[in-house]
């Protein structure tokens, strides 16, 4: 019997991955459904603004996605994004504080609509706490694709004086048969540029750059959802920070490395 379902296993796993048709990489969404994963920040920085700095931060999260409702292919989704240990070594992760947001999806898993942050519309808040407000699924294909195709996503976020623009090209790289169904493997790398004015306690700062970043996908093609994740985005900034009662202006420059790890469980 063992080996019966061995060789079925084989069997099926040769269909999906080596016959010539194509196949479709979609994110599904059921109203009500809701996932969870555990995500795991490692960040590293290194400064000179008026003074040379490094330092680091570990953060680890419980992230909960619920489905509010589906319409014509457009889902709305809650995250919550709860905090667990924290390392810190010179460099302030984002704290202790958990955060929830909503926004709309597409299939694809593009950003459509920031809808809320912490209960207050999008309307209501300042761009600084909308600029990364976002999803941690890669894009996927508009278009069904077969094994080794690539493809690329762009999208674009302009709320106030930030402005982002990411053109991320994904691959599909293998695909596999395992317990739970068919999985798909994926590989992604992107690259833009970034440009963003905040307030800091010495006053306005405007960080210009571009980041890129790269990393790897599992997405379940029987369900939709993602199962695993890991990315690394780097980023190197020019800094300008104009203190108040008109003293001189501070530059320098900031360097980011920033890996996310994420499992669902």
């Amino acid at each position: 019997m063992r080996n019966m379902r061995l060789a079925s296993a084989i069997l099926l796993l040769a269909g999906v991955s080596c016959r010539p048709e194509t196949v479709e990489l979609a994110y599904r969404y059921e109203p009500g459904a809701v996932l969870h994963y555990e995500m795991t920040a490692s960040a590293k920085a290194s400064w000179d603004i008026g003074a040379k700095g490094s330092g680091s931060y570990t953060i680890t999260y419980d992230v909960a996605e619920e489905v509010i409702e589906v319409d014509e292919g457009v889902a709305t989704v809650a995250v919550t994004m709860t905090p667990g240990e924290i390392t810190e070594k010179g460099l302030p992760s984002p704290g202790p504080r958990a955060r929830s947001f909503e926004l709309q999806l597409g299939t694809q898993g593009q950003v459509l609509e920031i809808l809320s942050v912490d209960g207050v519309p999008a309307g209501s808040l300042e761009p600084d706490d909308l600029a990364f407000i976002g999803t941690y699924r890669p894009p996927l294909a508009s278009q069904d694709v077969a094994l080794r195709d690539s493809w690329e996503a762009e999208q674009k976020v302009s709320i106030g004086p930030v402005f982002q623009q990411v053109t991320t090209t994904g691959r599909l790289e293998r695909l596999d048969v395992r317990a739970a169904g068919p999985v798909a493997t994926m590989s992604f790398e992107g690259r833009g540029p970034l440009v963003w004015t905040t307030s800091l306690a010495q006053g306005a700062a405007e960080l210009t750059g571009s980041a890129s970043s790269s990393g790897e996908a599992e997405l379940s093609m029987k369900d939709g959802y993602l199962d695993s994740s890991v990315s690394t985005t780097s980023g190197r900034f020019e800094v300008r920070v104009t203190p108040e009662g008109g003293q001189s202006a501070i530059t320098g420059t900031l360097r980011l490395d920033l890996t996310l790890e994420l499992d669902r469980v």
